[in-house]
C-alpha cells in the first residue's frame, strides 16, 4: 500500500522531525510526533510506501537551521519513510491508498494528492476535529473510514462523535491501538548501564502540564544534592534562578532517555497556566519514564489509571476536587488553583525516600509492563492488521 500520514502542531520543534533527527539529531518530539514516525517506519519496513507531511518550522527556527547548515531537505527518506511538507515538495507519489490524519488538520480538499481506499482518523485527543469534513471527503472520494482509539478513556470521550460519523458512512470501522515506545533506543540506553542519581528529578512533558508546580515541590525538598532537569519539545521554558534547575529544551530521544535512565523521579502535576487540569489520552511521557526505571508521581486522571495503575505512585487529590466528576469531563477547569498544591508531592517523595522497597517494586514491574505491551513490534502489528481491512 501507499500510505500518507499528516503531522501538524510541530512548527516550534527544535529540529525538523525525521526518524534520524528524533533519535540522535536533536529533534524533540511530542508523543504524537513520535508515535506517527514509529508507526510509519514499521509499515515501511513491511513493504509499504510511506510518506509523512508536516508543517514548516517557524521562521526564526528555520533561519537558525539554515545558518547552521542543516542538511535537511523535503523529500528526503529516513528509516524507509519519505518526509515532506503539505505542498509535497520533492515527492513523486501523487496517489495514495490510505490517508492517516490526526489532531486538528481538516483541510482534506487542499491536499494535492488523490486518496483511493481509506481515511483513518487517529484519535490522539479527547475531542475530534472536522466531523463534517471527514464525512464529505469520504463520500466524495468513495473512501472507507476508520478510527484508531489509543485508550478506553479517549474512546469514551469521542464515542458520540465517532458514532455520529458512522451513522452517516456505511462500513466505517474503529479499533483500539496504544501508542508505541521507541523501544529500540530504550534498549540501547539500557545497555549503557547508567546509574540512577539520587534526587535527580526530570520533567520531560510539555512544560505547561505542571512544570512550574513540580519545580515548586522540589524547591521545598531538603536534599542538598537535588537536581531538576526540564525538557520541552515546544522550546518555551523560561529559565529559573534555582541552582538545582537545569534547562535543556528540545532534545532527541537518545539524549532524553539517558537523562531518564539517570533520573530518580518524574513528577507530573498536570496543572496548566491556563487553569486547566491536563488529562492524557495515553501518555507516552509516563510510558517512557517507566521504561527507563524512573519513578512516576502523578494523579489518576485521563488514561493514566487505565494504562499505568500499579506502576506509578498516585497523588492524593487537593481538598475540594471531585475526581469522579473530573474523569468524566474532556476538559476540567480549576479556577481556584487547587492543583497548585505541592504538600502532597513533597509528602509522597519523603515517603518513598523512607521506603525504597515501595519504589523499587513498582520500578521493576513498570518497566516490564510497558516494554511488553507498548513495544513497536506489537503496536505496529496491530496497525498492519487494521490496514488489512482496507484492502
Amino acid at each position: 500500500m501507499k500510505i500518507l500520514f499528516t503531522l501538524i502542531g510541530n512548527s516550534r520543534r527544535s529540529n525538523y522531525l525525521t526518524g534520524d533527527s528524533i533519535r540522535t539529531g536533536g529533534g524533540g518530539g511530542s508523543g504524537t510526533d513520535t508515535s506517527t514516525i514509529l508507526v510509519a517506519e514499521y509499515l515501511a519496513s513491511k513493504g509499504h510506501e510511506v510518506v509523512i507531511v508536516s508543517e514548516e518550522l517557524e521562521p526564526l527556527l528555520k533561519e537558525k537551521h539554515q545558518r547552521e547548515g542543516n542538511p535537511f531537505k523535503w523529500g528526503d527518506k529516513s528509516h524507509g519513510v519519505i518526509y515532506s511538507n503539505f505542498q509535497f515538495e520533492n515527492v513523486d507519489i501523487k496517489e495514495f491508498d490510505i490517508l492517516v490524519n490526526s489532531l486538528w488538520y481538516q483541510d482534506y480538499d487542499k491536499l494535492p494528492v488523490k486518496i483511493t481506499k481509506g481515511l483513518i482518523y487517529w484519535n490522539h485527543m479527547q475531542w475530534l476535529y472536522g466531523l463534517g469534513e471527514i464525512v464529505s471527503y469520504a463520500k466524495t472520494n468513495n473512501l472507507k473510514v476508520g478510527f484508531v482509539h489509543i485508550s478506553n478513556w479517549e474512546k469514551s470521550q469521542n464515542e458520540g462523535t465517532v458514532e455520529a460519523i458512522k451513522n452517516q458512512l456505511e462500513g466505517a470501522i474503529s479499533t483500539m491501538i496504544p501508542n508505541p515506545l521507541m523501544d529500540e533506543i530504550i534498549n540501547n540506553v539500557t545497555k549503557e548501564n547508567i546509574v540512577k542519581k539520587p534526587h535527580k528529578f526530570i520533567f520531560h512533558a510539555s512544560w505547561p502540564r505542571g512544570g512550574n508546580v513540580a519545580v515548586d515541590a522540589v524547591r521545598q525538598l531538603p536534599y542538598e544534592d537535588k537536581e531538576f532537569h526540564a525538557f520541552d519539545y515546544l522550546m518555551v521554558i523560561h529559565d529559573h534562578r534555582d541552582p538545582f534547575f537545569k534547562l535543556h529544551n528540545g532534545v532527541d530521544k537518545t539524549t532524553l532517555f539517558r537523562h531518564l535512565a539517570e533520573s530518580e523521579y518524574f513528577v507530573y502535576p498536570l496543572y496548566t497556566p491556563y487553569q486547566d487540569v491536563h488529562k492524557d489520552t495515553f501518555s507516552c511521557v509516563v510510558a517512557e519514564a517507566l521504561a527507563l526505571g524512573t519513578t512516576v508521581i502523578t494523579y489518576p486522571l485521563g488514561a493514566l489509571p487505565e494504562n499505568f495503575d500499579g506502576f506509578v505512585h498516585w497523588l492524593d487529590f487537593p481538598a475540594g476536587a471531585d475526581p469522579e466528576a473530573m474523569q468524566k469531563e474532556a476538559l476540567s477547569k480549576d479556577l481556584d488553583g487547587k492543583f497548585k498544591i505541592t504538600s502532597n508531592i513533597v509528602e509522597k517523595i519523603k515517603f518513598l525516600e523512607a521506603n525504597p522497597q515501595a519504589k523499587e517494586e513498582k520500578r521493576i514491574k513498570g518497566k516490564e509492563f510497558v516494554m511488553n505491551n507498548f513495544n513497536l513490534d506489537k503496536v505496529g502489528g496491530m496497525w498492519a492488521d487494521f490496514l488489512n481491512k482496507f484492502e
